[in-house]
């Protein structure tokens, strides 16, 4: 059965703290309910006022500009359910440094940052929210940086396969070839050749 957007927040905020019923229920009235269609960012590289969305359905990316290149740099991807900011931003109190772009269409709820950061005085659950939701990440990132060190490009690759195996065939190609490091054609041959161990061994 699918949950409800309120449960689904509810749920999440329960995978890391417990903090009073009433305050989460406080802080979802709060949010308001948007829908972000594919291609459409979220948060715009250059923001200065950068918003908490919980994203209820969709993929979204995390990207950079190169200033050298220009080029297009995918840092991230982040799937349904989960929060999304630009958290270096808020830490910071700069622009945002990096983009969030909806690669499908996404149904989200919406609330200023400080939404957030100010229930963090109302109870030491909220304080423990931020804690680990601040480690969560942190992991993921210190992942990614080991996995560029000690694997194979398509040693990562299969990683992102195994870790979203119904949902990454919907990042467009050349996202992919960012996230990994790569360039499109050469995930085209990694792909070529993933397709032809897997018929030798099936």
């Amino acid at each position: 059965m699918m949950m409800t957007p309120d449960v689904e927040i509810r749920h999440f905020i329960h995978r890391f703290a417990n903090p009073p019923a009433a305050q989460v229920d406080d802080f979802i009235a709060k949010c308001r309910r948007v829908v972000v269609p594919k291609g459409i960012f979220l948060v715009n590289i250059g923001d200065t006022t950068c918003p908490l969305y919980f994203v209820h359905s969709g993929i979204i990316r995390y990207m950079l500009i190169v200033p050298e290149t220009g080029d297009d740099v995918t840092k991230d991807f982040s799937f349904a359910p989960t929060f999304a900011a630009s958290f270096g931003s808020s830490i910071l109190a700069q622009p945002s440094r990096i983009g969030i772009v909806a690669l499908t269409d996404c149904a989200a709820s919406l609330w200023p940052l400080h939404a957030l950061t100010s229930q963090y005085d109302r109870d030491i659950e909220w304080q423990k929210l931020g804690r680990r939701l601040a480690e969560w990440l942190y992991l993921r990132k210190e992942d990614r940086e080991i996995s560029f060190i000690t694997q194979s490009a398509e040693d990562r690759y299969a990683a992102l396969r195994q870790a979203f195996p119904d949902r990454i065939s919907k990042v467009p190609q050349h996202h992919i070839a960012s996230y990994l490091g790569i360039t499109a054609e050469s995930l085209s041959r990694l792909r070529a050749r993933v397709a032809r161990k897997t018929k030798q061994n099936p």
